[in-house]
């Protein structure tokens, strides 16, 4: 083994389909020295799928975030030729050059390359070879760790905040939400489907599509909500959204336009959220953000808005936002910066 090579700490273990060997490595010394066989541009030898660049964008900017880790191995195939183990060690054969080639985890592999040298120094990989494999076994790994995912319910992700014995946005969200559907004298009693898991017909709006509404109301900085989230009166903000709810369920016209549970659904309930920084605002220049103020704000509103607009999705939700606004008298948001 020639002397200047430096040698890499290698655990070896065994699995039925092959022998798997794990090391820890700085990333400014792989991260630019494996490749990415992709199958649109490689076809006898790539296994990848091509690169999707918001993905790396992504995974770039968390990186660059104080907080970021990347826990889970990248796995690399290897050749004798290049990458040798001795003893316990791991050594590379070659000065510069590729090492070898991803099989799991090219877009981590993509957005480390942005950083910096200063930024990538700060990580180190759990990094795992598999050694001289024909490309039939590299397929077979790679489409038995991608092939049986099952993309992580959004719903679950916020649920999990609650673990967080911190305050944050997130968390104050999820609190909210689940004091809503657990209330028995809330408007969303029994409305939400917690962790995205529908368990009766009631249930029409899932925890992820209340969250990402109320979070980005309740993160803008020229909007109403930041300032109860800041000075720890989270109970306003829950306030704030009943009242409003009941509201329209007090003021909706037993023969109405508007679809049964519609704004318990995603379309229906994204308008109303994206106007109730504005409508707050109003609210409180008037002294009142009661459910007295939103039962007159409603009444307008059912009195000028049939049908409900066509379609779903944000532009629908734009149309509610602003039906709702004209309600309340405000033909533009400029007024209040928002």
């Amino acid at each position: 083994m020639p002397n200047d090579l430096n040698p890499i700490a290698v655990f070896e273990y065994s699995q039925p389909g092959g022998a798997f060997y794990a090391s820890i490595l700085p990333a400014t010394e792989i991260v630019n020295r494996l490749e990415i066989r992709r199958r649109s541009t490689n076809p006898e030898l790539g296994i990848q799928r091509d690169e999707n660049l918001r993905r790396v964008s992504e995974i770039a900017k968390y990186a660059s975030s104080e907080n970021a880790i990347f826990p889970t191995p990248i796995i690399v195939s290897v050749r004798s030729e290049d990458v040798s183990i001795e003893n316990g060690f791991l050594y590379f054969l070659h000065n510069e050059g590729s090492i070898g080639h991803v099989l799991d985890g090219q877009h981590r592999v993509l957005g480390l390359r942005t950083l910096s040298p200063l930024e990538l120094k700060k990580y180190q990989l759990l990094v795992v070879f598999v050694f001289d494999i024909d490309v039939y076994s590299e397929a077979t790994i790679f489409t038995t760790i991608n092939g049986n995912q099952k993309q992580v319910s959004k719903s679950l992700i916020y649920d999990l905040f609650s673990l967080n014995p911190g305050r944050s946005i997130e968390k104050t969200c999820h609190e909210i939400v689940r004091s809503l559907h657990d209330d028995q004298e809330s408007p969303f009693f029994g409305r939400i489907k917690i962790l995205g898991t529908k368990m009766g017909p009631q249930e029409t709006l899932s925890q992820s599509a209340f969250v990402d509404q109320l979070a980005h109301q309740v993160r803008n900085v020229d909007g109403p909500l930041l300032k109860f989230y800041k000075s720890n009166e989270d109970w306003v903000i829950r306030k704030i959204i009943a009242n409003c709810f009941v509201a329209i369920n007090e003021t909706q016209p037993d023969h109405s336009d508007f679809p049964e549970a519609y704004f318990y659904r995603t379309t229906g309930f994204g308008g109303v959220m994206q106007a109730l920084g504005v409508l707050v605002m109003v609210g409180e220049q008037e002294g009142d953000i009661s459910q007295s103020f939103f039962r007159r704000i409603m009444k307008r509103f059912f009195a000028q808005s049939s049908p409900p607009p066509q379609g779903v999705g944000n532009s629908a939700m734009l149309e509610i936002k602003s039906r709702l606004l004209k309600a309340a008298g405000i033909e533009s948001t400029s007024a209040f910066s928002i």
